[in-house]
């Protein structure tokens, strides 16, 4: 079977494949991630990004993107042709799996759509779950959520509120409970910066969700005193943020390339992302990887990832927000050595070179339909989740092809 790039001009879900090795046919396991591919904004397209880009020895990892984006003209059609492109993966003599990534609205209806439809056609199947609001949506739509969580047999979650969470929605009634693992976001460590810039970076959607009305109070507060400083915001703007009047000192550059935002983070002294709600922020993974100092709130998991790196405000706290920023700004060493230390975080704990062999072995377990994970996946046990692929893993792409 053909799994090429679509080239129609109604972009389709393309299964993006990594080239066969000069020794013959690749006959490694499939591991296809469905969900949003290209420059598609938020953090889920960035981690199935990252996936496509890092290397796996015994796996091959593919991508079939699922939608295009909130109101993109083709996001029905892109949903429509995985309908087809997943039960034809049937025909394959190779073991396929699907990683299906979701997080909360539609995206429940669209995503576990394709979820039951590999599930029909006995593919083993995992649920990525991104997001930061499934909390509420789970509480508005306790039906549709527990339906479509009670489908795969593995749940993926970036928090551990979000696998209290899932817990608490599958409940007991699932006659075969997935087994819920609680994963980390990753980054491909980029070379090291040199040169930064007097700016301060916000990437993301530019909303209350993301705390961008209590930083234009904070940056109001402080930007008259340092006019050599100014706040670049990149990411789609929402009304309640175009109602506001933009403080003087900011560039908002509205909605950019994935590749723009890389080069800001680079150029950036200091990251910044007040939120009200977050799970594990691949703009702070980013950007810490690329030497800025980081500001953020203590939700989801960003205490954890800043602590001892970063600066932590409480949510909400304009003011205390103004004092982080204006600190690092008035003080160059402090912001560099913030910077430093979070790029070796990012080394230790959340490149891809540390969590590649990790998902590895996780995705295994997967295939080969364990109830356990093969390793313990918590941040706090990497070690031997990441040892040295031993003999049994060289032989794994060899394992019985049966799906």
């Amino acid at each position: 079977m053909s799994e090429a790039v679509s080239k129609s001009s109604m972009p389709g879900p393309e299964v993006m494949e990594r080239p066969v090795s000069a020794g013959g046919r690749d006959r490694r396991p499939v591991i296809v991630h469905v969900g949003p591919l290209g420059e598609v904004p938020g953090g889920m397209a960035q981690v199935l990004h990252e996936y496509l880009a890092w290397s796996f020895r015994t796996l091959e990892v593919r991508g079939m993107a699922s939608t295009l984006g909130r109101g993109h003209r083709w996001a029905i059609g892109r949903a429509l042709l995985c309908l087809v492109r997943i039960p034809l993966c049937l025909l394959s003599r190779r073991r396929h799996a699907f990683v299906v990534h979701l997080s909360s609205g539609g995206s429940f209806v669209r995503e576990g759509a394709l979820v039951a439809l590999a599930k029909l056609c006995r593919f083993p199947v995992a649920i990525h779950l991104h997001g930061s609001m499934f909390g509420s949506f789970a509480e508005r739509r306790p039906r549709l959520v527990r339906t479509v969580l009670n489908l795969p047999d593995v749940i993926y979650v970036l928090s551990a509120e979000a696998e209290r969470l899932v817990g608490e929605v599958t409940g007991p009634s699932a006659r075969r409970p997935a087994r819920v693992v609680k994963v980390a976001n990753g980054v491909e460590l980029p070379d090291e910066p040199h040169g930064k810039e007097p700016v301060v970076l916000f990437a993301g959607e530019v909303g209350g969700r993301k705390g961008v009305d209590v930083l234009w109070k904070a940056w109001s507060a402080i930007t008259a005193e340092r006019p050599d400083w100014r706040l670049v915001v990149a990411g789609p703007v929402e009304p309640e943020i175009e109602a506001l009047p933009t403080p003087p000192g900011v560039t908002v550059l509205g909605t950019v390339s994935r590749e723009a935002v890389l080069n800001w983070e680079t150029r950036s002294a200091i990251a910044v992302l007040p939120s009200r709600n977050e799970a594990l922020p691949m703009f702070l993974l980013e950007s810490m990887a690329r030497g800025c100092a980081a500001v953020g709130t203590p939700v989801g998991e960003v205490a954890g990832l800043l602590d001892g790196c970063g600066v932590v405000v409480p949510v909400d706290d304009g003011e205390g927000l103004a004092k982080a920023l204006a600190v690092l700004m008035d003080d160059p060493v402090t912001a560099s050595a913030l910077g430093a230390a979070g790029r070796a975080r990012v080394i230790e704990t959340y490149s891809s070179t540390v969590l590649a062999r990790m998902f590895e072995r996780e995705w295994w377990a997967l295939l080969d339909g364990r109830r356990r994970s093969p390793a313990p996946l918590g941040l706090a046990h990497l070690t031997d989740a990441t040892r040295p692929a031993g003999p049994d893993d060289a032989v794994a792409g060899d394992r019985p092809q049966s799906r």
